[in-house]
């Protein structure tokens, strides 16, 4: 897998450039390559990393200084040897075709950002928790069924897709992540949603759009900054009055559900400004929500 045999020119050129400059960046994710340029172990002072590869050779973990790394190539597994790489504050390895992830994505505990979305997923390490720094976590788009409960720990995350998976059910523990302002679940399979969710009150966006939820929790009506909440397409029979304590509310997206009366509690949502329900449950609409739903559908 190493070696500059089969190298295209252009990739042979742009590495010797790095190498004169001593540039930190070097990107060859715009040519797929079939071996790892042997020259890249004389890089040992790169910070930032693209390559495009049919697969990945252990020597890439000798670059121990990498902190943002990108891995393209439709890849479907990853040498041991990345988990040497507990600089990287950024590893991208979306659009790949990986069904696992190794456990030692947990020894990166430097990462703040991570994406695994368009992949072919199906289950997570429970190590994932020990990523503690993390701030951005992408896991749209692959085969998911749950989370590890470990997922808890992320207590520095603030935005998790987990949008287009077969999620049927999120772990209690996700109450815990207390920074998290922007919630991914649309898309999956989830029947339910925990209490916990509630405690998470610093979230301003929540996606629960395309499920199969039967009802909501009334301590959604905690989420008191939040802004946009997509209920849409679900099986909703009735929603918790406690919606109306979301006076911070912007957009409500309610239409496609099995719902045949409306709480009089969502007149107080002063603040909307989108709110999507189906027409035959205009009527029943408290008059102030009724006359502001008219104008914004």
């Amino acid at each position: 897998m190493t070696g500059d045999k089969k190298l295209p020119r252009a990739v042979v050129l742009r590495i010797n450039k790095c190498l004169r400059n001593e540039s930190n960046v070097l990107d060859l994710s715009g040519t797929p390559l079939e071996v790892l340029p042997g020259q890249l172990r004389e890089l040992t002072h790169l910070r930032e990393l693209r390559l495009n590869l049919t697969g990945i050779p252990e020597q890439l973990g000798d670059l121990t200084a990498l902190t943002h790394l990108r891995l393209g190539g439709e890849l479907t597994s990853l040498p041991d040897s990345l988990g040497h790489l507990t600089a990287l504050t950024s590893l991208d390895l979306s659009g790949n075709r990986l069904t696992e992830i190794p456990e030692w994505l947990g020894d990166l505990t430097a990462l703040e950002r991570l994406y695994l979305e368009r992949n072919q997923l199906v289950s997570l390490p429970d190590s994932l928790g020990d990523l503690t720094a993390l701030k951005y976590l992408y896991l749209g788009i692959n085969r998911l069924t749950s989370i590890p409960d470990s997922v808890g720990n992320l207590t520095s995350l603030t935005e998790l897709i987990l949008s287009k998976n077969q999620l049927t059910e999120i772990p209690d523990s996700l109450g815990d992540l207390t920074a998290l302002k922007y919630l991914y679940l649309g898309i999956n399979r989830l029947t339910s949603i925990p209490d916990s969710v509630g405690d998470l009150t610093a979230l301003t966006s929540l996606f629960l759009e395309s499920n199969q939820l039967t009802e909501i929790p009334g301590s959604l009506g905690d989420l008191t900054a939040l802004k946009r909440l997509f209920l849409g397409y679900n099986r909703l029979t009735s929603l918790p009055g406690s919606l109306g304590n979301l006076t911070a509310l912007t957009e409500l997206y309610l239409e496609g559900n099995q719902l045949t009366e409306i709480p009089d509690s969502l007149a107080n949502l002063t603040a909307l400004t989108r709110f999507r329900l189906d027409s035959d449950l205009l009527a029943g609409l408290p008059e102030s929500l009724r006359r502001r739903a008219k104008a914004l559908r």
